[in-house]
């Protein structure tokens, strides 16, 4: 081996140490000094004279001594970068000047987790970005960058303007985009910390709280006001009159009464509502508000064409509106907004009195204020960024559906096919709109509002399609008019892991927990429905499905997807042979009907006053038993006549059939299809009937793996009840979910004080399939659907899972658990739907209240042939079927067996059954004996 030389290695290592402290005395004497540099830095802060260029040439050389400088303090190093950014901020160098922000950003978010002082210096840098965001028009990263200002002043409780301004910004883009829930909650909130500003800040002489805090108010009633909800509204402006006189605010007095005047419109005081718009504009003329003025106007003109049927004042009104002061130098962004809306309710104001070719003019000057000579088509070419952009979303889908409506309108006056063929057109591109107005939209009673108003659009659509005789572009009109948020929800389901699932559902659950601590009744401007928890909260949720969103890049287009799905599409594949699919759809004016088969497509127009009023007659005789047994024959009448509006002009082939309500449900099943004077015979001794939220629901996928080993059935009887809540005793129940479970190799009964609320949810969505027995409501305190169990009651906003269930099947023997409050444009939101809502494909649900007995009969034949391996529908109408053959002649009245329905996929559920085991162990007893005999006997020999 070689010797190691320890005087040569010694000298070595001297030589590299005394190389790296010159090197480290070197670097440091290149380190700026920090309090030159901050000098420096708060020097080019206040310098309005030093060029631009000047003042980059000198930053960015300290920056370069700044990168190679160990010692220099970070909050040094964070103000430098952040100043480089104000400077290229201000020259106009939009890119660079966030690229050197968000560099300052990334350092004193560091700094301000032990420090409130940096937590205050970085509220104003993300305010900063949120201005250099709105210069380059980046709507989304704005509202991002203001979101983070506002939820580091939560955090700090930092009551100051950049936390007004940013849930102002917010208040004013949910408002925008029709998020009018979320407008209401973050309009309240933002008020109260306006009220906190003032009492902090009483020196402040722009009164900065009070601006935010009336402001807020009005955005709170305009978007009662667009929401319909005129008796909110209207005790929120009480006295606001005098307040404002009272406390010299008069600029407020205009929006006042012009409140006050759309409330007293909307309850038909339309004369009072007529003086008020009049205050209104002269209050606003006054300050020279041309927006407010046109906004006054363009309400006058609806409010004589509407209310007053006067078309000529009301055509004065709105051109008064839509020349306003009409200068470029006063109009702005809301003024051009207001011109379209305007423009747009004169072009339908012609149309309707058949004056074409001036209605298709105006509605191009709508059309204009966009973009100069844009048409319908190249809505659909706005981008996401252009589309977060747009204010007043309601404006853009009014001029689309008038336009529409005006094409249908002369259709009508000249039979012209290409017309109507550009209604359609219209009402598409309407409707792909909508689609990106949800997308943007979180609050789902926001949604829900939007989806009832959609409805103005989806019937001259389907009117129009029927007209045209176009039954496959009706039918896409139909899917979208029917429980596409339920669709939305899947949708996002199939993105998520189990991981996702289980954040999302904590985080719902804290909100829903604090929501319902703090509003404890009814919403009120008092009643603030939003605290910095909940508003902590709500941004963690909003950015946890803006990841979702981010790391799937193709949930957008899916999301957009939700709804449309082919009429062809459904022939080939969910029809199959002898099954039928069955769509309504309701309207103001129509009832529509759309059957297809495998190889047929049928439209029909029915009598809407004939169908409601036959309809609503139908259910009152088969919710009460003594009414139909002593009108046995008028039910018969009603229910037969029932029949023939719907298919009088379908020819009703095949043996399943699959129907797609618009509402309320009613069982098709009891439907008589005899004639008068021959026996009575039900729609479903020829076929078997299942019901679904649309036909995009039941294709969906539900195939779901189980996380642990899972099982196939659990039952639910609580069979007794708190006494406090004054339910009677469903004795029995157990006994049958003992006969049942007798079907079932593999199943488990909670039954008195183990049907508990809480073994329910956290164990249900283990069991492919559940049975409940117990006592519902379709409306409770809580003005929702309550089920009941041995320990407490689950109300249907409370039915979240914290894992993809396994669950096929829900049975829910249970008073009215098909019912709920009817969302129009949307459906019934009842229990069933919120489990469907969970992923589990199919239920049983009641209608009405029964009998126990024929219940607990009813059930334990429809697992009788269940676990026959028949599909759920077959095998609820061969319960239905046995039931009628073995019931007495007042059971076989269809109130006691028609109640329960089958809504979702009508599938064979594949389970081990108790049966299956059994010729298991036959067969292998036999085999064993057979094997026996041989080894005793041997094999007989052949004879030769």
């Amino acid at each position: 081996m070689r010797e190691i030389d320890v005087d040569t290695m010694s000298q070595k290592v001297h030589i590299l140490i005394f190389a790296m402290l010159f090197s480290s005395a070197v670097l440091n004497a290149q380190c700026p000094n920090n309090d030159t540099l901050c000098k420096r830095i708060a020097f080019f802060a206040s310098s309005s004279t030093i060029p631009a260029n000047e003042k980059l040439k000198e930053l960015l050389a300290w920056e370069k001594q700044a990168a190679t400088c160990s010692t220099l303090p970070d909050t040094t190093r964070a103000s430098l970068l952040n100043r480089i950014g104000s400077v290229f901020f201000a020259r106009g160098d939009y890119m660079l000047a966030i690229q050197y922000l968000q560099k300052s950003i990334k350092i004193t978010a560091t700094l301000a987790q032990t420090s409130s002082a940096q937590s205050r210096v970085l509220i104003k840098k993300y305010f900063d970005l949120a201005r250099i965001y709105d210069s380059l028009q980046h709507a989304g990263k704005r509202l991002v960058a203001l979101d983070s200002c506002a939820a580091i002043s939560a955090r700090i409780n930092a009551v100051d303007v950049y936390y007004l301004f940013a849930l102002y910004a917010r208040v004013q883009y949910y408002f925008d985009i029709g998020d009018y829930n979320q407008c209401i909650s973050y309009a309240g909130f933002c008020g109260k910390l306006g009220q906190q500003y003032t009492e902090r800040n009483p020196g402040d002489q722009y009164d900065t709280g009070t601006w935010y805090t009336f402001s807020s108010l009005g955005w709170i009633v305009n978007s009662f006001l667009r929401m319909g909800d005129y008796d909110s509204a209207e005790k929120l402006l009480a006295n606001k009159v005098e307040e404002c006189k009272k406390s010299g605010l008069n600029n407020y007095l205009g929006t006042v009464y012009g409140q006050l005047a759309e409330v007293k419109e909307n309850q038909g005081n339309y004369v009072e509502a007529l003086t008020l718009y009049k205050q209104a504009l002269s209050w606003e003329a006054g300050w020279g508000s041309s927006y407010n003025c046109r906004v006054i106007l363009n309400n006058m003109g609806v409010l004589y064409g509407k209310r007053f049927n006067n078309t000529g004042q009301s055509l004065v009104y709105y051109k008064k509106a839509l020349w306003y002061d009409d200068t470029k130098a006063n109009r702005n962004r809301l003024d051009t907004l207001e011109m379209l809306n305007t423009a747009s309710n004169i072009g339908y104001l012609f149309a309707q009195q058949n004056e074409f070719d001036s209605a298709f003019s105006y509605f191009q000057r709508s059309f204009d204020c966009i973009k100069t000579g844009i048409a319908e088509d190249d809505i659909l070419h706005i981008s996401l960024e252009e589309f977060a952009r747009q204010k007043k979303m309601n404006y853009l889908t009014d001029l689309l559906i008038n336009k529409g409506s005006a094409y249908l309108q002369q259709y009508k006056a000249t039979g012209q096919k290409q017309v109507i063929e550009s209604a359609v057109r219209l009402f598409k591109i309407a409707d792909k709109l909508f689609d990106h107005m949800r997308n943007e939209q979180t609050d789902t009673g926001s949604k829900l509002f939007w989806r009832k108003d959609a409805r103005r659009l989806y019937e001259p659509a389907i009117e129009a399609c029927y007209l045209l005789g176009n039954t496959t572009t009706a039918f896409y009109f139909f899917e979208k008019s029917r429980a596409v948020l339920l669709s939305d929800q899947l949708s996002q389901q199939r993105w998520m892991g189990e991981n996702d699932i289980l954040n999302q559902t904590q985080l719902i659950k804290k909100i829903n927990r604090l929501e319902k601590g703090l509003n404890a009744g009814i919403r009120s401007a008092s009643n603030n429905t939003i605290t910095p928890e909940i508003f902590a909260l709500k941004q963690e949720l909003d950015h946890w499905e803006q990841q979702i969103k981010t790391r799937n890049p193709l949930y957008y287009q899916s999301f957009v997807d939700t709804g449309f799905i082919t009429l062809q599409y459904v022939q080939q594949t969910l029809l199959k042979k002898n099954e039928v699919i069955l769509e309504i759809f309701s309207g103001s004016k129509a009832v529509y009907a759309l059957l297809a088969t495998t190889t047929q497509k049928y439209l029909t127009k029915i009598n809407k006053q004939d169908f409601e009023q036959c309809t609503q007659l139908y259910i009152s005789y088969l919710s009460n038993a003594g009414l139909m047994n002593r009108k046995f024959d008028d039910f018969v009448n009603t229910s037969h006549h029932l029949f023939n509006l719907i298919f009088k002009d379908i020819p009703l082939t095949g043996n399943r059939i699959i129907i797609s309500p618009d509402g309320q449900y009613f069982p098709f099943e009891s439907l008589i299809t005899s004639n008068e004077n021959k026996p009575v015979t039900y729609f479903i001794a020829g076929h078997a009937v299942s019901y679904t939220y649309s036909a995009r629901f039941i294709m969906n996928d539900f195939i779901n793996e189980p996380t642990t080993g899972g099982r196939d059935f659990m039952g639910i009887a609580p069979v007794n009840y708190p006494s406090s809540f004054s339910l009677a005793a469903l004795r029995g129940s157990d006994q049958s979910l003992y006969k049942i479970a007798g079907y079932f190799n593999n199943a488990v009964n909670r039954v008195t004080s183990h049907a508990s609320r809480n073994n329910f949810l956290q164990q249900f969505s283990q069991y492919q399939i559940i049975q409940l027995y117990s006592h519902a409501s379709d409306s409770s305190s809580n003005n929702e659907p309550v089920i009941y169990f041995a320990d407490s009651a689950l109300y249907l906003s409370e039915l979240v899972n914290e894992y993809k269930p396994l669950t096929q099947l829900v049975v829910l023997s249970a008073c009215e658990t098909g019912k709920g409050k009817n969302y129009q444009g949307e459906g019934v939101f009842s229990f069933n739907r919120g489990f469907a809502a969970l992923g589990i494909p199919a239920a049983v649900a009641n209608l009405w209240s029964v009998d126990n007995t024929s219940t607990y009969r009813l059930t334990e034949l429809f697992y009788k042939w269940l676990t026959k391996g028949l599909p759920t529908d077959i095998a609820l109408q061969k319960a239905k079927l046995e039931f009628l053959e073995t019931a007495s002649k007042e059971k076989s009245m269809p109130y006691y067996w028609a109640g329960p329905v089958l809504i979702g996929k009508a599938d064979v559920i594949n389970m081990h059954t108790s049966y299956s085991w059994k010729w298991i162990i036959a067969f292998a007893g036999a085999g064993f004996v057979l094997f026996g005999a041989v080894r005793i006997w041997g094999f007989p020999k052949n004879k030769t």
